[in-house]
């Protein structure tokens, strides 16, 4: 049992939007960056993410553990923004879950990182 969860809609609507969310970091310099992320998993107040190649997220995190995801509801024309700290993710389990779930979205890799954002 998780004392902090993502609210069922919010789930619900990343589910509803494929998945996928917004993520946006901030480099060594302030400079923003956004980049479409594929949700892996929900796991209380963790939205867990992996990447197949390095990339500019991933960097941007490991300088300043801070991202926002934005969830967007095309049909309503409406979202949330979750805001939070950032981990690395080292739980064996959970990386072959995504190493799988790549393999699944046809990416020829497995992941080189699997983070979180912990929503606040």
């Amino acid at each position: 049992m998780f004392l902090n969860q993502i609210d069922d809609e919010i789930v619900h609507l990343i589910a509803k939007e494929g998945n996928v969310v917004v993520v946006a970091t901030i480099d060594a310099l302030g400079i923003p960056n956004i980049s479409p992320r594929y949700v892996m998993a929900i796991l209380g107040n963790k939205i867990v993410f992996a990447d197949a190649y390095r990339n500019k997220t991933f960097t941007n995190i490991k300088r300043w553990p801070k991202a926002t995801a934005a969830i967007v509801d095309k049909v309503n024309r409406g979202g949330f923004q979750l805001k939070g700290d950032t981990e690395e993710v080292t739980d064996p389990e959970l990386i072959a879950e995504c190493a799988n779930k790549l393999k699944e979205l046809k990416f020829d890799s497995g992941p080189v990182s699997v983070w979180a954002l912990i929503v606040k």
